[in-house]
């Protein structure tokens, strides 16, 4: 008995002692700090959002966690003593800095958002979709939020930013001073600092490692991603080949980054992805697409060989499945989408539309554009759509992102385990790479499918629903998801979805190649081929961005040779460029009022 208690003992000390040295968080709730700089004021356009869903949309978690709260609530720039998450920093960005709040206490940019460990007490930073799909327009000294627009943000240089100032605080003694006492506070201790910073070492090494998978090859210029685009499919396929299945050299190149899509309208469709190759199934679709994009953005997805001598392995269970992702805030999140409406030009202080014009417009959109893409009137913007796709063949526009979505990666762990887990074909040696990271997020809703059930259903709220079994739903998505998935030319195809809204998505075309409506219309051998990008000042006359100023010149071409750099093609989407000036000018006018 006594020796009983002894062990009891023992293992109490031990846990206490190990809890008191976990520098990931301080156990506790986060403090509201001041936030670190003057916010700018925005107005906010009525897009069906009450101002509560709109703070939940932006700072609730999806499972994303990059480094402990904490850590980037006290960062220094790498070559400042100023904090990383400055206002005017952040702003050069391009993400949008808020004031400090409960659900955002550190005064962070909306869609970054803190993420408590309910078991370990560990507080995160991670990204949330509202970092993303989020935008601020200017027009004459006015601000103006877009809920669900992209973003102008430059996330590549972001996280190269964010790991030099970790490892510039790593190895700078008076820098990670600082960051020490204010990480530490009341807990500070020179063996205390000693465990932060082999810490800080661990997560700079971890966060450099993922730069360097995603890195792009050598003769691509610098600049290449930038501001307003970022290949997150390529990411999230990385995120499954070299990361969850822990092999680093089981990569690809992202080297089709694309503009990130507005959110309107994207629970109303029947596929999501400029490939549109993700199905909006009943209740699993837009749950798997979000564990996907999650997967993408530090969700830490992992898929690990059972060993031999496992009861489930027997049973033919071979692969565990774990995650950091968060499905009912998925549902929550997905439900907010679902909710969102497109922002209306009259209600801005931008120029009065001309109706005149616009009625002209109207005609001829109807003759030249609304086959592909359709007309939907305000007040039906909540009703489901179809898609139409458009064969790349045909469509002209730059096919890379199309064609990398079908890029192989070694299976490792999955090969001889089914496609879907469950169901499907069996793996071979090698796969395209955004199976893995399919076959990771089915494995995690069949892991728990009452949760996914419930997260499922969140969105579907005020619906009839039949009865649902998880299991024949995630066979009819994975199905669906497979006939989309082609990698054949002749069937590769981009998504023209309906335009409510599009004047507030510039840059235009899947990879945003082209900066305006203006230069849409015009012939594509005499779009621009460099212009700036960056810059929020919109210009109403040619429905974009101004491009004379800006943080990153765009250019189509490549410097050493001036032929068009695969990714950054301008050509295609040749509709309407034959019409008049003044019937170019009508129809843009009539966008205005979509």
């Amino acid at each position: 008995m006594k020796n009983a208690k002894l062990i009891i003992i023992f293992f109490v000390v031990l846990v206490i002692g190990f809890c008191s040295t976990n520098i990931y968080s301080s156990n506790q709730v986060v403090p509201v700090v001041k936030t670190d700089g003057v916010v700018p004021e925005r107005i906010e356009l009525n897009q069906g959002w009450s101002p509560e869903i709109r703070d939940k949309f932006w700072f609730t978690s999806q499972g994303s966690r990059i480094l402990p709260y904490v850590w980037f609530m006290w960062l220094e720039q790498a070559d400042s003593n100023k904090l990383f998450r400055n206002v005017e920093h952040m702003d050069s960005l391009r993400y949008l800095p808020m004031k400090s709040s409960q659900r955002n206490p550190a005064g962070l940019p909306i869609g970054f958002a803190l993420d408590n460990d309910k078991k370990s007490g560990d507080a995160w930073l991670g990204l949330t979709c509202a970092a993303c799909h989020t935008n601020q327009v200017d027009y004459q000294g006015t601000r103006m939020l877009i809920e669900g627009a992209p973003t102008l943000a430059n996330f590549v240089k972001f996280f190269s930013e964010l790991i030099n100032s970790l490892d510039k605080t790593s190895q700078d003694d008076a820098k990670f001073a600082r960051f020490a006492e204010k990480v530490l506070g009341d807990k500070h201790s020179p063996s205390s600092a000693k465990d932060l910073r082999e810490q800080l070492s661990t997560v700079t090494f971890n966060l450099a490692q993922r730069q360097a998978v995603n890195a792009l090859p050598a003769d691509y210029p610098d600049d290449f991603t930038s501001y307003a685009r970022l290949d997150a499919f390529g990411n999230i396929q990385n995120a499954a080949s070299a990361f969850a299945l822990h092999d680093i050299a089981n990569k690809n190149y992202p080297t089709a980054p694309v503009s990130y899509p507005f959110l309107w309208g994207t629970h109303q469709s029947d596929v999501v992805q400029w490939n549109g190759s993700a199905p909006n199934t009943p209740i699993i679709g837009p749950l798997v697409r979000n564990m996907g994009e999650v997967v993408g953005v530090f969700g830490s997805l992992s898929m690990d060989e059972r060993p031999w001598w496992s009861p489930k392995r027997w049973f033919g269970d071979k692969i565990k499945y774990s995650s950091t992702v968060n499905m009912h805030n998925l549902g929550k999140l997905e439900l907010w989408v679902k909710q969102l409406r497109s922002p209306n030009w009259s209600d801005t202080n931008l120029p009065s539309i001309d109706m005149a014009k616009a009625a002209k417009g109207s005609v001829i959109y109807r003759e030249q554009c609304a086959s592909c893409h359709q007309v939907i009137p305000s007040d039906k913007q909540k009703e489901k759509y179809k898609a139409v796709m458009t064969p790349i063949n045909e469509v002209g526009t730059d096919p890379t992102m199309a064609k990398n979505a079908g890029e192989l990666a070694k299976t490792l762990a999955l090969e001889g385990t089914k496609v879907g887990v469950l169901f499907g074909e069996d793996f071979s040696d090698t796969a395209p790479a955004v199976r893995l990271a399919i076959n990771g997020v089915i494995g995690l809703v069949l892991k728990d499918p009452v949760k996914a059930l419930e997260a499922g259903l969140i969105p579907e709220k005020g619906h009839k629903i039949k009865p649902f079994d998880i299991k024949s739903g995630v066979k009819e998505n994975l199905m669906e998801r497979q006939s989309a998935q082609q990698t054949d030319d002749d069937v590769l195809a981009y998504k023209a979805r309906p335009l409510n809204g599009i004047w507030a998505t510039a840059p235009y075309l899947h990879n945003g190649s082209v900066p305006s409506l203006w230069e849409l219309l015009k012939s594509p051998k005499e779009r621009a081929t460099t212009f700036w990008v960056g810059s929020r000042e919109f210009d109403p006359v040619n429905v974009g961005f101004i491009t004379d100023k800006g943080l990153s010149n765009f250019s189509v071409n490549k410097a050493a040779t001036n032929t068009i750099q695969p990714g950054n093609s301008n050509r295609g989407h040749a509709y309407g460029t034959n019409l008049t000036d003044e019937q170019k000018w009508s129809v843009i006018e009539y966008m205005k009022t979509l």
